[in-house]
């Protein structure tokens, strides 16, 4: 028994294994002397392919996210029309919101641009 919890045949086996491979270990196997590869430095070219890579997959990553939002927002605003056609069954302020939430949804927004301002020419003293 350890902690008050009783030991199974397996906990034991793994105890055992475990002990086996430290004892290993110390003991110096072939496989612990083998020095260690240093790991090799790469090129600038290699690292720059990399970024590209990791820059295309981003790009990829980005758009399949914008597709999975553009299909989440088509089925909320199915939803919504759904509670604007069984509006009775809802409460008022819910399908008040829902209504709302439609209609800005809906609206698109298009920015005022901005007036180009003429300078005005400050009169010259004579």
């Amino acid at each position: 028994m350890r902690n008050g919890k009783k030991c199974t045949g397996l906990d034991l086996a793994v105890k055992n294994k475990a002990m086996e491979e430290n004892k290993e270990k110390v003991q110096g196997t072939p496989e612990a002397e083998a020095p260690k590869e240093q790991p090799r430095k790469m090129t600038y070219e290699q690292l720059e392919g990399i970024a590209h890579q990791l820059s295309e997959q981003n790009v990829q990553l980005v758009r399949k996210l914008q597709e999975a939002n553009m299909q989440n927002m088509f089925a909320r605003l199915n939803f919504l029309f759904k509670v604007v056609e069984f509006g009775a069954r809802f409460p008022k302020e819910f399908l008040d919101k829902s209504v709302a939430e439609i209609v800005d949804i809906m609206t698109v927004d298009v920015p005022e641009q901005p007036k180009e301002e003429v300078p005005q020419e400050e009169p010259k003293a004579e």
